[in-house]
């Protein structure tokens, strides 16, 4: 009898490892997305628009010696709608594939859109189980759907991994910041300080996108632009500069200027004063730079010089950093520093 249930548990287990996995769903079954754009639609709400990822023919590339299975190329389809889940459903059904989200790698709304408030369209993306929280955010001066129609990597076969390099970009030129649904969301959700996201553009020259400046939020509705130098001013005050290339006066011609490497020797503190009930905010900001751009006819080891050179830059971006302040306290009325927070602090402190 033992002999017998033995077998019996035998068979069991080797049907168990025999059997596959009946729900199992291959990657052939899904079309993945690398980037979303969301518009302002024509004859709905929305117009959706969705870069898809199209891989090589494997067996073709090996047969060609190329050796190579990544996407070169992407296909681009947009809908009308009326919500993005519905846009998604929509989609759906106008291919023989899934419509998968995992890979996204950007998320573009146009300003546009972005004036009437995103707040729906953002929470919708964080509740998507699909979507990663660090899938970037770019608001477009253009319609999202021409920024997509135009975003030909021209120094990189993968689609995908362009969008990361361009993003990444902010880490040594300065001049774009690289945020995130989950940051901006939490920005915008956040009484502390106000949302803000990387700013898209398609350049007219080379008729290819340009993430270049900063997207200002108030509340959930966008209300300014931020160019390259404000947003470098912004990455200062807010600790995330890594390096950036700025070009100050020279103070040997005033008809040229000094092309300088710049990055943080120390993060940038803030203290706060209150005076009759209203901060007073100091911050205290401490660069390095080295000399890109040199004049035959200056002698840059000559202590003096690089005095002057010293403080053009410290006026340069007194004056550049004063007026980033000025323009998003007072013409925007947002505070993308985060000084609220700092305030509360101190309030709380003292309380």
């Amino acid at each position: 009898m033992k002999r017998y249930i033995s077998l019996f548990v035998i068979l069991i287990l080797i049907s168990l490892s025999l059997s596959g996995c009946y729900d199992a769903k291959s990657i052939e079954n899904f079309a993945y997305v690398i980037a979303v754009g969301i518009d302002t639609g024509t004859t709905n709400t929305l117009k959706l628009t969705f870069q898809f990822a199209v891989p090589n023919n494997s067996a073709s590339n090996d047969e060609s010696g190329q050796g190579s299975t990544q996407s070169s190329d992407s296909s681009i389809l947009s809908v009308e709608c009326s919500s993005i889940d519905s846009g998604i459903s929509l989609i759906n059904g106008h291919i023989s594939k899934k419509v998968n989200l995992s890979h996204c790698k950007a998320v573009i709304m146009s300003e546009a859109l972005s004036s009437g408030g995103v707040s729906d369209y953002v929470k919708t993306l964080m509740n998507n189980i699909e979507i990663r929280p660090d899938t970037n955010i770019i608001i477009s001066k253009c319609s999202a759907s021409d920024f997509l129609q135009n975003s030909k990597p021209p120094l990189e076969d993968l689609s995908a991994k362009y969008y990361e390099i361009i993003l990444n970009s902010s880490e040594y030129t300065g001049y774009s910041g690289n945020v995130t649904l989950s940051g901006f969301y939490s920005n915008m959700a956040d009484n502390s300080s106000e949302a803000y996201a990387s700013l898209g553009d398609i350049n007219p020259d080379t008729k290819s996108v340009s993430n270049i400046g900063t997207a200002v939020f108030k509340g959930d509705t966008f209300v300014g632009e931020l160019d390259s130098i404000e947003t470098i001013c912004h990455l200062i005050i807010t600790k995330n500069i890594n390096t950036a290339t700025i070009s100050i006066p020279s103070p040997f011609d005033n008809k040229n200027t000094i092309a300088l490497s710049i990055s943080m020797s120390r993060k940038t503190k803030a203290s706060v004063e209150f005076t009759n009930g209203l901060p007073y905010i100091k911050l205290d900001v401490s660069i390095e730079a080295n000399i890109l751009s040199m004049n035959g006819n200056v002698d840059y080891t000559n202590s003096d010089n690089l005095k002057l050179i010293e403080e053009s830059a410290n006026a340069y971006l007194y004056t550049n950093i004063n007026a980033y302040l000025y323009k998003t306290s007072k013409d925007f009325k947002s505070d993308i520093s985060g000084f609220r927070q700092i305030c509360e602090k101190i309030l709380f402190y003292y309380r």
